[in-house]
């Protein structure tokens, strides 16, 4: 079992790309804070994406931004190029 661990403060835009280029190379998105929720995008935010038997935890807020959670092996290729602290 991979451990799993956390990025924090990830800008918006920043977090947004990666979703987007996550997507794009087949993940596919598993979960999803409802859409009908009227502080969606506003106030937070919230996804899951799936490859595999791989998930990765997206959570956004106005205050913090993007922190991403799942495997530290995939949060540490995503540190690397995304340049993430």
């Amino acid at each position: 079992m991979t451990a799993t661990t956390e990025i924090e403060h990830i800008r918006t835009e920043v977090g947004n790309q990666i979703i987007a280029d996550l997507k794009q190379t087949g993940w596919r998105k598993t979960q999803e804070y409802s859409p009908l929720a009227f502080d969606k995008g506003i106030d937070y935010d919230s996804l899951t994406l799936t490859k595999g038997a791989e998930t990765l935890e997206f959570e956004w807020s106005n205050w913090f931004e993007w922190s991403i959670s799942g495997p530290a092996d995939r949060l540490q290729q995503l540190q690397q190029q995304y340049a993430l602290k």
